[in-house]
């Protein structure tokens, strides 16, 4: 296990052969958290494939001049007067699916939802990311994406909507292993010019920056 509790080497999912029917070749255990210097919020993506390239780190943020970078770092953060030094950057899924296979494209191939397709590696993952909660202590945790968004709900039975056009915009006092956290959904950058987010774009930046103050990270 590397630094931050994420792993350096793990075939958990190789071994028994999880869905290895709906894609070709074997996933491949590739990127590395972000961690700040002083980081009292988790964000949280999903998996680590995109569809075209290859990612470096979790969610591409080494890649300054990605889609990805932009969107977190002068969409999100700037707003609430943060900085990646602000932040422990991790993905539920610690496996990068091959040939750019994504999630997404695989579910839709073969008619699953994709949180279906994704589940049982989660599944084996979730005990890196429980470690990495631990380290971390986070204030704030920034969920990136629906299938996330349901994904922490369902694992830690927080009393939030499960769907992402209910939840967004909104703050959420959970409970994260014996400490209480503010939980903040937010969209990926896939739906973000959909109209009704669009809509709840200002009221999300305007809570974000009174969590950030509450929480007293800056």
């Amino acid at each position: 296990m590397g630094k931050s509790g994420f792993p350096k080497e793990c075939d958990l999912c190789i071994k028994t052969k999880i869905n290895s029917r709906m894609f070709s070749g074997n996933i491949e255990l590739l990127t590395k958290p972000i961690r700040g210097t002083n980081p009292s919020i988790m964000l949280v993506g999903q998996d680590p494939t995109i569809a075209k390239g290859q990612v470096r780190s979790v969610l591409d943020l080494e890649n300054t001049s990605g889609t990805l970078y932009r969107y977190i770092t002068a969409d999100i953060l700037s707003h609430a007067r943060l900085t990646l030094n602000n932040i422990y950057v991790t993905n539920l899924i610690k496996c990068q699916f091959p040939n750019n296979q994504t999630p997404k494209s695989l579910s839709e191939k073969h008619k699953v939802k994709m949180k279906d397709f994704l589940s049982p590696f989660f599944n084996n993952c979730k005990h890196w990311f429980f470690k990495e909660v631990r380290e971390i202590h986070p204030k704030i945790i920034l969920s990136l994406g629906e299938p996330v968004h349901q994904f922490l709900i369902e694992e830690f039975s927080w009393s939030v909507p499960i769907r992402m056009k209910d939840a967004f915009s909104n703050v959420f006092k959970v409970n994260l292993h014996g400490n209480n956290v503010l939980y903040i959904p937010c969209i990926h950058i896939n739906t973000r010019g959909h109209r009704h987010y669009k809509e709840r774009w200002k009221k999300f930046i305007l809570n974000l920056k009174k969590a950030v103050k509450s929480a007293n990270i800056i």
